[in-house]
């Protein structure tokens, strides 16, 4: 069997989620897709499936690797109406932030951006999707005012952007908690560096 119908096997396998002691499932690969684009399931949660030795991190399982996704909706893939829109304008920043847990401090920056959420490059590979972090967003040249978020992991990547020679990773938070106040200066921050980005390549 060759690779590309190897993998067609496996992305039609049933799927299952482990929630604490219980089993869910069976569920399809565009009901699993489905359930991680609208939050309802994380990298940190425990799936198996027919074809897998043992419950894995969804993180950890190939068919949903990032690359993997990406592919689908690159070649639309069928499975690729599975993908919902994102529910909330986003932009490419580069914002610069101090970040806490209970354990140890560390520093980075943004790299997008919207209400819901973030892509952060941080200088600690440490963290680990769950965890729950407080971000103060710096205050720089776009970014009028300094403020802190509540946010939680979801997803872990490699990435090619580092900050130091330990950073070759990135993370994806959702924002837990956002003051009414806070929420506006991001919706404002995404307008703005909107109409940046829209200048820079014009130049």
């Amino acid at each position: 069997m060759n690779q590309q119908a190897n993998a067609l096997k496996k992305q039609e396998s049933k799927w299952y989620i482990l929630r604490g002691e219980n089993k869910y499932g069976p569920f399809e690969f565009s009901t699993m897709i489905s359930m991680i684009q609208k939050g309802e399931l994380f990298d940190y949660n425990y799936i198996w499936a027919a074809h897998m030795e043992g419950w894995q991190p969804l993180g950890e399982v190939e068919e949903f690797s990032k690359d993997r996704l990406s592919l689908i909706i690159k070649t639309k893939d069928p499975l690729s109406h599975a993908f919902c829109r994102r529910g909330a304008d986003r932009a490419e920043v580069t914002i610069p932030f101090f970040g806490h847990n209970d354990e140890f401090f560390f520093n980075g920056h943004l790299i997008s951006i919207s209400v819901n959420g973030a892509l952060i490059l941080i200088n600690n590979p440490l963290l680990l999707p769950g965890q729950k972090v407080i971000l103060h967003l710096s205050q720089n040249n776009v970014n009028e005012k300094s403020f802190n978020v509540l946010a939680q992991i979801v997803r872990k990547n490699f990435s090619r952007q580092r900050l130091n020679v330990k950073s070759g990773l990135n993370y994806a938070v959702k924002f837990v908690e956002t003051p009414g106040w806070a929420m506006k200066q991001i919706e404002d921050l995404v307008a703005l560096y909107h109409q940046v980005n829209a200048v820079n390549a014009k130049e």
